[in-house]
């Protein structure tokens, strides 16, 4: 998941990709976030690029 939302897709994309409901990838983007304690998914990205998360 963290993976896709480095790579830029949307939310409907990645519940494309991995075969979820759109309400499922909008959860677990949510929940990223806030694990991350980032306020959008571009810090979540650059969060997770620095500390080596993918």
């Amino acid at each position: 998941m963290l993976n896709l939302l480095v790579e830029g897709l949307s939310n409907q994309e990645i519940a494309d990709r991995l075969i979820i409901s759109l309400a499922t990838a909008k959860t677990h983007v949510r929940n990223i976030l806030n694990k991350l304690a980032v306020d959008d998914r571009t810090q979540a990205a650059v969060h997770a690029m620095r500390r080596g998360l993918v």
